[in-house]
């Protein structure tokens, strides 16, 4: 008789965007017409009293421009306050590879937010300088901008986590990308290893809107692996479609961040 047990890594993957969309909120800033537009991912990290929002330099930039917001209850904006940091490089992000910063929310912005499902996950999943980089199946879950539905009448967003699966690329071709393993994790693109909502198998959308999302390491294939935490190794922060190529960087840059703002 065939073998019906389920596979480890899509028990994995599943559990992985089941608990990751948890820590996981969609960024909204308005458009012209005061209609909400995704701009990015962040994710919820707490560090002893402090609460902080994590994500891509770029989208938080607007959060100083702008505004961005989060919806923490079916009908509900929350603005995004608090102490912002980021890297350098706000006047020309494309020269930014390091790309990340983190928001010390203020009290009126810090999870838990049970309406949504919305936690913040605790600083001990993030794993700075998580190497080396082969041997191991990243994830990254997060909200494409193809996928979210807007309802202006009813002032209603509709919008589900998606995640991307696969192993980065060899360490010998992180140069050719102006790249250092070190420093970031990049993975090939690969539609076909896509996960959508419930951690089902689905061709992968287009990534815009997903700067931000953590890049977790889903299986590690030399080492230990304990199913209770998925170690946060890093940040996702650019995809490069002509090389197909996404890639974020280490996880040590946001606990740095971290420790600076408190």
């Amino acid at each position: 008789m065939p073998d019906s047990s389920p596979d480890p890594l899509d028990t994995a993957i599943a559990d992985s965007v089941e608990l990751l969309a948890k820590f996981c909120v969609p960024l909204y800033q308005y458009d012209r017409r005061r209609r909400p537009r995704l701009n990015g991912t962040g994710f919820f990290v707490r560090s002893g009293k402090h609460d902080f929002l994590v994500s891509a330099a770029h989208v938080l930039d607007t959060a100083k421009s702008d505004g961005l917001f989060f919806y923490s209850g079916a009908r509900t904006l929350r603005h995004l306050s608090g102490k912002l940091l980021r890297s350098r490089g706000e006047d020309n992000r494309s020269q930014d590879l390091i790309d990340v910063g983190v928001v010390l929310l203020s009290k009126d912005s810090v999870p838990p937010y049970p309406g949504v499902d919305k936690f913040p996950m605790d600083i001990s999943y993030l794993r700075p300088s998580y190497r080396p980089r082969t041997g191991k199946d990243y994830v990254f879950v997060g909200f494409p901008g193809s996928k979210s539905k807007i309802n202006p009448m009813r002032q209603e967003v509709l919008i589900a986590p998606y995640a991307f699966r696969n192993q980065p690329i060899d360490e010998g071709q992180y140069k050719a990308h102006g790249l250092d393993p070190k420093t970031h994790i990049a993975m090939t693109l690969d539609v076909r290893k896509g996960f959508g909502p419930k951690g089902m198998p689905q061709q992968f959308p287009d990534p815009h809107g997903m700067s931000g999302s953590p890049i977790v390491v889903l299986f590690d294939h030399e080492g230990s692996n304990d199913s209770r935490v998925f170690p946060v190794a890093g940040v996702a922060t650019s995809y490069r479609k002509s090389d197909r190529l996404v890639f974020g960087t280490d996880i040590s840059y946001v606990v740095d961040a971290i420790r600076n703002a408190v």
